[in-house]
């Protein structure tokens, strides 16, 4: 640290300069996240001084936050239930889990080995959480359609099971397991089922509405007991913002920890220090679009998604799998190097480790018609020069 400060003004060119080497949405095709509503990020500056660990001091911040779970109980279909605002979707499946453990260990089912049935494409959180926590994953593969097999499921439920764990959408993929089927299999068990929608927990209900043929994943679904959704990514919130929502009125209680302070309220976060700012965002941008905003934006996002298959599949180019959410792998060899090309044009999109030879590209609010013409002869060129380099090889 300086001896003596700098100016401001200074300070603003030095930061400037090194953010202009932020690559701009316009050239950004694998991030779930996009730019922020502008609403959101004016309300969340407004209240940057705001801290939901202390709610003594920022008790309107925290009704706020109330309401703003509220908007998202309502959207998920039970809004008699309980949850909280958290950073994004690891705390919010770290909570879950833990849940799921204290609750087994309240009905007698906590064995010394306590598993979780997860399918092999689960997010990633979901081992830092089971390793954190002592969990043992029990990893059923995926059927052809990429999705968790209610049957097999069933299968794999042991005296150990103290939970089981299906993805509303896929970062990966996109693809949303049948939890309509995964739940009645479970709920005979008593075995918590949590839903990772972290994903497509704002596209899903909306795309729904619009015909689109996905599973039902939300707590009108029998055996559904906690779901975690994601404002900052197609909720439009600036990041942090994710949510952990539990289907009793009580349960999000079942996670919580003391202060040492008489007046402290007991914490049932994982953060201590949480920005009142996320839930200000939060609130303001699920009020301002409501019900009608999201369905549009939706209705672009897949109106988008179908212009970018329907111009790979013209320019030659096989789905990996036919989209499902927002969401589009190609399969395309030599994806990584591809990738590595693309990044050093400025576009930026992604490849799976577990599937080497396919392209994902994400459609976003930032991503455009006019975006997905300008990429892929971008692409094709890309394709092309690394082509011609392994064949010289």
């Amino acid at each position: 640290m300086r001896t003596e400060g700098i100016p401001a003004s200074d300070v603003r060119s030095r930061i400037a300069a090194e953010t202009a080497d932020d690559v701009p949405w316009n050239r950004v095709l694998n991030s779930i996240c996009t730019e922020p509503h502008p609403l959101g990020v004016e309300m969340s500056a407004a209240a940057a001084h705001t801290n939901l660990g202390d709610v003594r001091i920022f008790r309107g911040s925290k009704r706020i936050e109330r309401k703003a779970v509220q908007l998202l109980l309502d959207l998920l279909g039970n809004p008699e239930g309980s949850g909280n605002l958290v950073s994004g979707g690891t705390e919010a499946n770290l909570i879950a889990m833990l849940v799921a453990r204290e609750s087994a260990r309240a009905r007698g089912r906590l064995t010394d080995r306590p598993e979780v049935v997860v399918s092999s494409t689960v997010h990633f959180s979901f081992t830092k959480v089971f390793g954190l926590l002592g969990l043992t994953p029990v990893v059923v593969p995926v059927d052809e359609a990429l999705r968790l097999p209610a049957d097999e499921v069933a299968r794999r439920i042991t005296e150990h099971t103290i939970a089981v764990v299906a993805t509303a959408g896929s970062s990966e993929f996109g693809v949303v397991d049948a939890v309509d089927e995964i739940g009645p299999v479970v709920s005979p068990h008593e075995i918590h089922l949590h839903v990772d929608a972290a994903t497509g927990g704002f596209i899903i209900p909306f795309a729904r509405e619009l015909g689109r043929d996905l599973p039902q994943f939300d707590f009108s679904v029998e055996g559904v007991d906690s779901i975690t959704i994601d404002p900052h990514k197609y909720g439009l919130v600036s990041v942090p913002a994710g949510a952990i929502l539990f289907r009793g009125a009580q349960d999000a209680g079942k996670f919580a920890f003391d202060s040492f302070f008489i007046d402290t309220p007991t914490h049932h976060t994982f953060l201590g220090t949480r920005p009142g700012g996320a839930a200000v965002a939060t609130y303001a941008v699920l009020e301002h679009l409501g019900h009608s905003g999201f369905l549009e934006i939706t209705r672009t996002n897949y109106d988008v998604t179908d212009h970018l298959v329907n111009g790979l599949r013209a320019a030659g180019y096989e789905m990996f799998i036919e989209p499902e959410l927002n969401i589009v792998v190609a399969t395309l060899p030599n994806a990584a190097k591809i990738s590595e090309r693309l990044e050093s044009w400025g576009w930026i999109v992604s490849t799976s480790k577990r599937f080497v030879e396919t392209l994902r590209l994400v459609v976003a609010r930032h991503v455009t018609r006019a975006m997905v013409d300008e990429f892929i002869p971008v692409l094709d060129r890309a394709r092309k020069e690394v082509e011609a380099e392994v064949a010289a090889r």
